[in-house]
């Protein structure tokens, strides 16, 4: 027997990718379908999506003049205390 497509795929749901602003920390908040088509436009794979990934932006409304950002996906990782970079924003 044949198991289901979709039950051998693996991925996360590219809307429910956290989004922040890379210089003040402030969530990114994106219209319907518009982190689905971020990603595929830098060639992100939802596939290799996890809860682990965040969007990064290079700047938002709230703290940047302009109206379209770069942005970066991260994978965020345990590390300890001690061999963490300096944090700067909000979150």
């Amino acid at each position: 027997m044949k198991a289901p497509a979709g039950a051998l795929r693996h991925g996360y749901d590219p809307e429910l990718v956290y989004a922040e602003c890379g210089r003040c920390g402030q969530p990114v908040y994106l219209k319907p379908g518009q982190a689905t088509d971020m990603l595929n436009e830098i060639g992100i794979d939802p596939l290799e999506l996890d809860p682990s990934c965040i969007l990064i932006a290079d700047g938002c409304p709230m703290c940047s003049a302009g109206g379209r950002f770069g942005i970066r996906i991260h994978r965020i990782t345990d590390v300890p205390f001690d061999r963490r970079p300096p944090e700067f924003g909000n979150a």
